[in-house]
């Protein structure tokens, strides 16, 4: 908090914060702003207050705006969580770096990521680079102690999108040109472990699976410059009933579509 008020004395901005609801628009205005969400863990438990604060440096929807924080409150305004995430760097105040396409609620969303039917909490970490891919932040909800814990684990997970029914996550993007593939977690022991890895470049495939605790190379391919075996096992990877890679929860670039793969809130 401190630190976001001297953001603000240091820049000369005097815009009051606002409070903004999801939009379509690539560019929300410049100066500190808020997202509220209010939701139940589960049913049987009160509605609780999930406030997002960043900030917007300037109308365009490729600018780095910050994610400065996230606060959450009981049904009594009690903070039950609350995260700071600005630092200070050559003399200038900023958070987490997400393009402007997602500031207006700083992917905050309040879904249940490990599947044991409480509600968690995540917000954008990253948003940017060449690949536009997106990580996130997590505290999974604690039932024994009735408080959040941050998962390390999940944060590491690129473009997380979850599957309640199959009750694991897949992960594209975060590679480099040549690489189609994918990662699938699953929530083992109160970590997010790497289940399937299918790791492609230009000349070859190599898939791995978890087998008693080990990743154990499954299928391996070469394919070198013959384009037809890449194209044939581009076609195998969809049709394959574990991978599916032309499901579009397979998404390699972050934005608002991917929201309907986080579920929640």
């Amino acid at each position: 908090m401190t630190l976001l008020i001297f953001f603000l004395g240091i820049s000369g901005c005097n815009v009051p914060p606002m409070t903004l609801e999801p939009t379509d628009s690539p560019d929300p205005l410049p100066g500190l702003h808020t997202y509220e969400i209010q939701a139940r863990l589960h049913e049987s438990m009160p509605e609780y207050r999930f406030v997002a604060t960043g900030v917007v440096q300037r109308e365009d929807e490729w600018m780095y705006g910050f994610v400065m924080g996230l606060n959450v409150y009981d049904e009594n305004g009690e903070s039950i969580l609350s995260a700071d995430f600005s630092e200070i760097l050559e003399g200038k105040v900023i958070g987490y770096h997400v393009y402007n396409g997602m500031m207006d609620t700083m992917g905050l969303h309040v879904t249940d990521v490990n599947f044991d039917g409480y509600k968690d909490v995540i917000i954008l970490n990253s948003f940017g680079g060449a690949h536009s891919n997106t990580w996130y932040d997590c505290w999974l909800w604690n039932t024994e102690t009735s408080s959040f814990a941050a998962s390390k684990s999940f944060a590491e997970i690129c473009n997380p999108a979850l599957d309640a029914e199959k009750e694991c996550i897949y992960s594209a993007g975060g590679s480099g040109a040549g690489y189609w593939g994918g990662s699938i977690y699953k929530f083992i022991d109160g970590e997010y472990v790497v289940t399937n890895k299918l790791d492609t470049d230009w000349y070859g495939l190599v898939e791995r699976e978890l087998i008693n605790g080990k990743m154990e190379i499954v299928r391996e391919v070469s394919y070198g410059e013959d384009k037809q075996i890449l194209e044939r096992e581009q076609e195998y990877y969809k049709n394959s009933e574990l991978w599916q890679l032309d499901h579009p929860h397979w998404y390699w670039l972050g934005g608002h579509h991917a929201d309907q793969w986080l579920g929640g809130e």
